[in-house]
C-alpha cells in the first residue's frame, strides 16, 4: 500500500494523542540508524547496487527569499489545524523545512489514526479536508512565485505532453537523471539530491511524496478536488 513516511509524528494538531506521539518519536529515531543502512530513493526507495552522485554538504542547499510581493493566503483550516509553521519556514525561504512540515501536516490533516501509524495510506488522501489542503498549496503557491505546489505537479501531471505519464512528469519535475534513474532522498539530509532551492528546481519539483510501495497516493494528492481546482488557475510554462 503506498504510505508517505515521516520519522517525527506530526504535532500540530490538539488531541489526546500528544503524550503518545512522544514515544513513537523515541522509537523511530531509535530505528533511523538502521534505515541508514540501506538506499532511500524518493519518490521509489529501493535498493540498488548503482553508483549515485553524492552531495557533498550535510544540508541540501536551501534558501531563496521569496517574491517581494507576495500577499499572505490566509490560514483557512476546517479541523483547527495550526498552518503557521509552514507559513514560516516558506516565508524564510527554507523549503527544506518547509517540506518536512507538510509531510507532517498530512499526516494530521488525515486524522488519529494516521499520525499514530506515522504516515498516510493513499486511500486516506482524497477524505484530506479540502481548505487544509488548498491552504497548504496556496502556501508553497504563495512563497514560490507560482513555481511550487501540489497542484502545479497535478497540472504538469495532466498537461498533453505528460498526460497522466508518471515517468515524463518525473522527468518534467526534475524528480528523474537524465539516465533515467529517479534522484535519491534521505531522512537525514546527507545524501539528498534534490533541489530545495526555489530559483534552481524546476516548476512542480516540491514537495516531495514518497510512494514507497507504490504510486497511488501521489496520484490522489494530485487529483484530490482542492487541487485540481486550485491547478485550474495557473498559467504559463507549467501549463503546457
Amino acid at each position: 500500500t503506498p504510505l508517505l513516511r515521516v520519522i517525527a509524528p506530526v504535532d500540530h494538531r490538539r488531541s489526546a494523542t500528544q503524550s503518545k506521539m512522544g514515544v513513537r518519536t523515541l522509537i523511530f529515531a531509535a530505528l533511523l540508524p538502521l534505515a541508514g543502512a540501506y538506499s532511500h530513493v524518493c519518490p521509489f526507495i529501493a535498493r540498488t547496487s548503482a553508483p549515485r552522485a553524492v552531495v557533498t554538504h550535510a544540508r541540501p542547499i536551501v534558501a531563496c527569499a521569496p517574491p517581494a510581493d507576495v500577499v499572505a493566503p490566509a490560514l483557512e483550516t476546517e479541523i483547527g489545524f495550526d498552518h503557521q509553521p509552514l507559513a514560516d519556514a516558506l516565508k524564510q525561504g527554507d523549503l527544506l523545512e518547509a517540506d518536512r512540515i507538510t509531510r507532517e501536516t498530512l499526516i494530521g490533516l488525515a486524522g488519529e489514526q494516521s499520525v499514530m501509524r506515522g504516515f498516510v495510506y493513499f486511500n486516506e488522501a482524497r477524505k484530506l479536508p479540502y481548505k487544509d489542503l488548498a491552504t497548504v498549496d496556496k502556501l508553497w503557491r504563495a512563497y514560490t512565485g507560482d513555481k511550487q505546489g501540489y497542484s502545479v505537479q497535478s497540472k504538469i501531471f495532466r498537461t498533453p505532453k505528460v498526460a497522466k505519464d508518471l515517468i515524463k512528469l518525473y522527468t518534467r519535475i526534475g524528480w528523474s537523471k537524465p539516465s533515467g534513474s529517479l534522484l535519491r532522498w534521505t531522512s537525514s539530509s546527507d545524501g539528498n539530491e534534490f533541489i530545495y532551492n526555489n530559483e534552481e528546481a524546476p516548476a512542480g519539483h516540491l514537495p516531495l511524496t514518497s510512494t514507497l510501495r507504490g504510486t497511488r497516493l501521489l496520484i490522489e494528492l494530485m487529483e484530490h478536488p482542492a487541487i485540481i481546482e486550485a491547478s485550474q488557475t495557473i498559467t504559463g510554462n507549467a501549463a503546457k
